[in-house]
């Protein structure tokens, strides 16, 4: 693995009292200079002889906590509208915890970003681990048929996170689009652009060619490159939709290359009849497999048995106060 350079590996800075700061001769004309500053009050601080002298104990306040909602989780897209629309369908109608459930799962458990200090295995164990999590949810909140079609977007998912690549110690890349489109009821739709690029390569090949290069040109060559090809589009509508058919053969092709990933199973089978009995039984699994970095599983693990309800994030916190 290449040497971490990431935040968490860059160590704290001491903190340098002030007093090291500053010169001697400045600390002299400082001491110096204190004694004669005028108080802000000239008249001592004192209980006035004619003040009435309050004996009667006050009764205690009764502070109630305050409920503090914590920041929702944003929806994660993987830009495949099979997978995404999926998801967002099995969620409809569902409580806004389930849903921060779901995406706190697609983010940090099946396409994390950073992976500080976790090695492969570690990696695609807690996409495990993750997979076990959604089938909970399902398992809790959602009707056999919608369970279905989730669990299999999950997957999906899953199987992304697997195909991922290291650009960094500590950073993965996934075949994910980072931009999607969406409609009035959060359904992704596929790209027009692909869709163009798809006929361009294959009717226009020095066309695309040029695509390419302008893409890689400059600091602009992304917009500049998708301004070249929406305008090439334009003038072969013709040779677009002459080439659908073999378009939508390729993005099946896309879904079953998908389909083939291996999953990790260090959490399968996980028993997810209730909360307690999951949680047990991933520290049953993780017993099992000692390879992995037991403290950061285990945190894991203490982090969903922390929350108070059936869910395995908390999204609210009780704040209380004492006077």
């Amino acid at each position: 693995m290449d040497k971490c350079t990431c935040y968490n590996s860059t160590p704290f800075q001491k903190i340098q009292p002030w007093t090291e700061k500053i010169s001697a001769g400045q600390m002299e004309n400082i001491e110096k200079n204190f004694a004669s500053a005028k108080p802000m009050n000239d008249e001592p601080l004192a209980i006035k002889k004619d003040a009435s002298v309050q004996t009667a104990v006050p009764a205690p306040v009764e502070r109630k906590g305050v409920i503090s909602v914590i920041n929702h989780v944003k929806p994660f897209y993987t830009g495949y509208a099979r997978i995404d629309n999926a998801i967002t369908d099995a969620l409809y109608g569902k409580s806004q915890e389930l849903k921060d459930n779901v995406y706190d799962i697609m983010w940090n458990d099946l396409l994390r970003h950073n992976v500080h200090g976790l090695e492969e295995k570690d990696r695609t164990a807690l996409i495990s681990l993750g997979v076990q999590k959604a089938e909970y949810l399902a398992d809790q909140f959602m009707d056999d048929k919608t369970k279905a079609s989730f669990m299999e977007a999950i997957r999906s998912v899953a199987r992304i996170g697997m195909e991922g690549k290291r650009v960094s110690a500590c950073e993965m890349e996934y075949n994910v689009k980072y931009a999607v489109c969406l409609d009035g009821n959060n359904h992704v739709h596929d790209d027009n652009m692909e869709e163009y690029l798809f006929a361009m390569e294959r009717e226009a090949p020095d066309t695309y060619k040029t695509y390419q290069e302008l893409r890689k040109s400059s600091k602009n060559g992304e917009v500049d490159a998708a301004f070249f090809a929406l305008h090439w589009a334009m003038k072969n509508l013709d040779l677009i939709a002459s080439n659908r058919p073999g378009y939508q053969r390729h993005k099946d092709e896309q879904y079953e290359k998908l389909q083939k990933v291996k999953l990790a199973d260090t959490f399968s089978g996980a028993d997810t009849s209730s909360k307690e009995k999951f949680l047990s039984s991933i520290v049953e699994k993780l017993k099992m497999n000692q390879n992995l970095q037991q403290s950061f599983f285990m945190e894991q693990i203490m982090r969903m048995s922390k929350t108070s309800s059936t869910y395995l994030l908390e999204r609210q916190m009780v704040l209380t106060g004492k006077a």
